[in-house]
């Protein structure tokens, strides 16, 4: 399979992260501006509510699901009602079955972690390429 190559179009899709562990959201975020992606980044579902507020919607979120706080579940189920188009990803270390639980009747896929970087790239060019 081809690696994704964003065009300039989808360089301007925000991807956004809520990653409460610092130096995975960095990570993270530094990965996908490599790849030509711009990233915004939050250490909590609260942090990111607020950005919610003042910018239009991420067409992607990569959020975890044990946050402090509001959990991951709980900040996507939030997204997909303002911005049901976008396209969610639980990233856990959860087992399976757990993140089957909460991603098998709603719009959500899940990633588990560690994240496989080639995963995460074949995910965004499935549900961002133009159909």
């Amino acid at each position: 399979m081809e690696t994704f190559n964003p065009t300039i179009d989808d360089r301007d899709v925000v991807i956004l992260i809520v990653e409460d562990e610092k130096v995975s959201r960095k990570a993270l975020a530094r990965l996908l501006a490599r790849s030509g992606y711009t990233a915004k980044a939050f250490g909590s579902a609260e942090e990111a509510l607020c950005m919610l507020s003042s910018r239009p919607a991420p067409r992607v979120a990569l959020v975890d699901l044990d946050l402090p706080g509001m959990s991951g579940a709980e900040y996507l189920k939030y997204l997909s009602q303002i911005a049901p188009l976008a396209h969610s990803v639980l990233i856990s270390a959860a087992s399976e079955e757990r993140l089957l639980q909460l991603t098998s009747e709603k719009n959500i896929r899940y990633l588990r972690k560690p994240i496989d970087f080639k995963d995460l790239l074949r995910d965004l060019d499935e549900n961002l390429r133009p159909n």
